[in-house]
């Protein structure tokens, strides 16, 4: 973009002018926020600092400026990663809640490197009329505190002709075609979220990007991350002195009950700011999310894994495996129950998760009879890679595809829309294959309106490629009416490498792309590289 350069850009490095004067210390010091001069090259003034543990307060800085203007942050990065977070205000409404906060961290320098022990990055925040308006700026102090500095504020003025191409680019729709994956799980890990507010912190950064879609997780096995009248909502209550296995977990469970005591949904919440912001927004289910790691297993376990041990997964010598089997009538039935819970609360679409947890069948008493009728041989005396065995694997997978499109649009006729239903599968189609995962099938039979192949590691003799095989997907999907958006992976890349990513998957045949963990753990706040993948999709 051209900026005025008629009229150069304001710097304001000068931040011991922030409000209160109060919350300002020349020395460290808990409730304060040191105010450190320093000298960089080319810029030189009064940095704020915050360490992890300072519990520093909100502070305002006047903009003192009129009219549009480019907002840029230089943020002071030492080996121990830093954020900010910060949001625009009209002065007397810095208590309001109306305006969620953006966070903005900086990756740690490498290692070893020349600037490992200082440096200042500077990254782009947005545009905006600022009249009237000022910065507030704040430390992420629950949850799982950060250290927090900020050097300077950068303000380029606009031309009109710039003011009217980003309002004219913020009303295109040609160029929406990404997809935001969010676990919804994280930034109660990292963040501890227990306001409304802070849930939709994790939405604001799509406005005016070419995110379409939000896929939210809703829930994986029985566990909801929502509060269900069917499952089990993720943390339960549980005593204050139960001895929980990693620190993030004590904070999830203590913000969802402080948000079941407001009377705060997460689900609801985000639902209703995801389509204020214009988005669709798609309820994802992790198919094989049934019983947590050994430390975890006794509060991330819902009661209806440990209420049906005869329909677990069974290995081929007769080990039941910790898994449910979709196999069993049963499971699919429990599960297509929380997805039509889902759907009533008005979501677009529901997703199925099939990238984590796998297998979702394997040797059950249902399907080696049934295949031993149709063959005339046991299965299990097959080698595990035998086509005709995966083939029948993938019957009782597809089938459940079928009960789920079904559900879906019969409540489509009931509610007058039509139901999305998507997947998360694997990025090959034989890998997909190897796991009864017949994608070609679903989208000839139209049982999903679109799939995502994400970059997991496959078998065999392409067992080291973490990449999306687009080509061959988009292959199998030709005459589908059903959509092909490839997962960008890994999710920190530099802008250059994200675009090079993008431009081989569109010329490979790819209809959009995909973000996993696209929240502010991960993508999100590290705005050095969001500036570049938030418009991916022109």
């Amino acid at each position: 973009m051209r900026k005025d350069t008629t009229h150069p850009p304001i710097i304001i490095s000068d931040l011991s002018r922030c409000r209160p004067g109060s919350a300002l210390s020349t020395t460290p010091r808990l409730g304060h926020w040191q105010a450190l001069p320093y000298e960089a090259e080319g810029i030189s003034g009064t940095l704020l600092l915050a360490g992890y543990n300072c519990q520093a307060p909100t502070l305002t800085l006047p903009l003192g400026v009129r009219g549009w203007h480019a907002i840029y942050l230089g943020v002071w990065t030492t080996r121990i990663e830093t954020s900010i977070n910060v949001k625009l205000c009209h002065s007397g409404d810095e208590d309001s809640d109306a305006t969620p906060y953006t966070l903005v961290t900086t990756p740690r320098p490498e290692r070893w490197s020349s600037n490992w022990w200082a440096t200042i990055g500077e990254v782009f925040l947005t545009c905006a009329d600022l009249t009237d308006l000022d910065l507030l700026i704040a430390q992420q102090s629950t949850g799982q505190p950060r250290n927090a500095a900020l050097a300077y504020v950068k303000l380029e003025p606009l031309t009109p002709g710039e003011v009217e191409a980003i309002q004219r680019d913020q009303t295109r729709t040609d160029t929406k075609r990404l997809i935001a994956y969010n676990d919804a799980q994280s930034f109660y890990y990292f963040r501890g979220a227990t306001t409304a507010a802070e849930i939709c912190a994790e939405i604001e950064p799509l406005r005016d990007t070419d995110v379409q879609k939000l896929i939210w997780d809703v829930g994986a096995g029985s566990n909801t991350q929502y509060f269900s009248e069917i499952g089990d909502y993720h943390y339960p209550e549980i005593a204050a002195d139960f001895d929980f296995a990693r620190p993030g977990d004590r904070v999830c469970a203590e913000s969802f009950r402080i948000l079941r005591e407001k009377g705060i949904d997460p689900l609801d919440t985000a639902l209703a700011y995801a389509h204020d912001l214009g988005l669709e927004f798609h309820g994802s289910y992790r198919v094989g999310g049934w019983i947590a790691a050994p430390e975890e297993a006794s509060y991330l376990t819902g009661r209806f894994y440990a209420a049906h041990p005869e329909w677990r997964c069974v290995d081929r010598d007769g080990t039941p495996i910790t898994r449910m089997s979709y196999a069993f009538p049963g499971v699919q039935a429990f599960v297509i129950s929380l997805l039509r819970e889902v759907v009533a609360r008005g979501v677009d679409g529901v997703c199925l998760v099939f990238i984590r947890g796998l297998p979702c069948v394997l040797y059950e008493q249902p399907l080696v009879e049934s295949f031993h009728q149709q063959y005339g041989t046991d299965p299990r005396q097959a080698p595990a890679d035998d086509s005709r065995w995966l083939s029948h694997q993938a019957t009782c997978i597809t089938g459940f595809m079928r009960a789920v499109r079904h559900e879906m649009d019969r409540i489509g006729q009931e509610v007058g829309r039509h139901i999305q239903v998507s997947a998360y599968v694997l990025n090959t189609v034989s890998y997909c294959l190897s796991y009864g995962l017949d994608v070609a099938t679903w989208a000839q039979e139209g049982l999903v309106d679109f799939i995502i192949p994400n970059p997991t590691r496959g078998r065999g003799a392409t067992g080291d490629s973490v990449d999306v095989d687009v080509a061959g997907f988009a292959q199998v999907l030709q005459g589908s009416p059903c959509k092909l958006y490839a997962d960008l992976l890994p999710r920190q890349m530099s802008p250059e490498a994200y675009r090079q990513k993008a431009l081989a998957y569109y010329q490979a045949g790819a209809d959009g792309l995909a973000l996993w963990d696209c929240d502010t753990n991960n993508r999100l706040a590290f705005k050095h590289q969001w500036g570049m993948v938030r418009r991916l999709g022109a």
